[in-house]
């Protein structure tokens, strides 16, 4: 018996902790679990983190997944090259961002045009790192037609700068 109830306990935590299994959350559940570490982030810094200004480059995000004897490039969304300014931290730079997703989906903020940081009912995964002068912001999502959409939205957002 004492086996058993293991054994199930083993299998169910498996299963609950088994990063292959799609998320079930939603986009707005998502949000909800953000949105109350925003309270600190100021308005100056969030106009200064979506301001298309800021963005130097954007380049197509790939992974690569196993196939075969072979990787093949799956494109995720995009990555954009932002220049560091002021006391901003990669830190700072990905809760502004993943507050101001969070602000949208739950209906608090306006979404901006061609935004690269918002897709209506998706969930964005939003990765921000150090990179020397700057900031390499990764905007992901697995399905590859979404992904595109994504890589669109921040090239045309770049775009509005002009």
């Amino acid at each position: 018996m004492r086996r058993t109830v293991s054994a199930a306990l083993v299998g169910l935590a498996g299963c609950a902790f088994n990063p292959l299994m799609p998320d079930p959350r939603t986009a707005s559940d998502r949000a909800r679990e953000v949105v109350d570490r925003c309270a600190d982030l100021s308005p100056e810094t969030d106009a200064e983190v979506l301001s298309p200004s800021i963005i130097l480059k954007v380049d197509p995000s790939y992974n690569y997944v196993q196939s075969g004897n072979d990787h093949v490039e799956r494109l995720r969304g995009a990555r954009l090259r932002v220049k560091a300014k002021g006391n901003l931290s990669a830190e700072t730079v990905e809760l502004s961002l993943e507050c101001h997703q969070a602000k949208v989906t739950l209906g608090s903020a306006q979404e901006l045009e061609h935004d690269p940081y918002v897709f209506r009912g998706t969930w964005l995964d939003i990765d921000t790192r150090s990179a020397g002068d700057g900031f390499v912001v990764a905007v992901q999502v697995d399905s590859v037609d979404k992904a595109r959409a994504v890589l669109d939205r921040a090239r045309q957002f770049i775009a509005s700068r002009q």
